[in-house]
């Protein structure tokens, strides 16, 4: 019996370092980050904005994904997927 694949991802977050964001008369700002969000929900959208750190880029991505339903936990639970204590790689040698 086989197990069940994992469920395919449906989202894409990209996070990249940006020289400003542009005003109405195409003047940059100070520089931040711009994070790009691509979906897939009755066909694929894609959403832009800007932060002044990576850290809110994240979050600002992560809830614009939420906002529109999208499961960004599409692998489940991390728990799940990685022991809370992992094995040790090597043991004490017997003496």
């Amino acid at each position: 019996m086989m197990d069940e694949p994992p469920p395919l991802k449906r989202h894409n977050i990209v996070i990249e370092r940006w020289a400003g964001n542009p005003g109405p008369s195409d003047q940059r700002g100070k520089p931040g980050f711009r994070w790009t969000v691509t979906y897939e929900k009755d066909g694929i959208f894609q959403v832009q904005g800007f932060e002044d750190t990576h850290a809110e880029a994240r979050a600002a991505a992560e809830a614009c994904l939420v906002e529109r339903g999208i499961d960004i936990n599409w692998l489940g639970p991390r728990e799940s997927q990685h022991p809370a204590s992992p094995k040790p790689r090597w043991t004490k040698p017997k003496m």
